[in-house]
């Protein structure tokens, strides 16, 4: 009986040092485009203050759950100099998988999002 013990333990601390932490992938960033009428700094304040809200305080227990945000202004030299920012904002869909509405909490906000294209998708990408 005690051997039996020792060998549970031993293997329990086996098993939970070896067992990897669970680790979360959340989506990337994506970039958006500030309204023109705003600076900078007033559209960081207003998204990172609609995207914990962005879906209201509603009784559904089925709605998405909020998890984070970020705002993170890009110093790219672009078309959208001084107006573009990587955004997250991270919420959590009952199917447990993780999504980023940056873009629509930018919009919401009067702002817009950046489509890229993939060149492969096109037939423009290396042949």
């Amino acid at each position: 009986m005690f051997s039996a013990k020792i060998a549970f333990t031993a293997l329990a601390s086996l098993a939970l040092t070896s067992a990897s932490p669970f680790k979360r992938q959340f989506p990337p960033p994506v970039e958006v485009i500030r309204p023109e009428n705003v600076t900078t700094e007033q559209f960081k304040q207003e998204f990172l203050e609609l995207c914990p809200r962005y879906y209201g305080e509603s009784e559904i227990t089925d709605r998405p759950i909020y998890i984070f945000e970020a705002f993170q202004e890009s110093f790219d030299e672009d078309q959208w100099k001084g107006r573009k920012a990587d955004v997250s904002c991270i919420y959590q869909y009952p199917t447990a998988e993780f999504q980023n509405i940056g873009v629509d909490v930018a919009m919401a906000l009067g702002g817009d999002g950046i489509v890229t294209i993939d060149p492969i998708e096109t037939g423009g990408g290396p042949q």
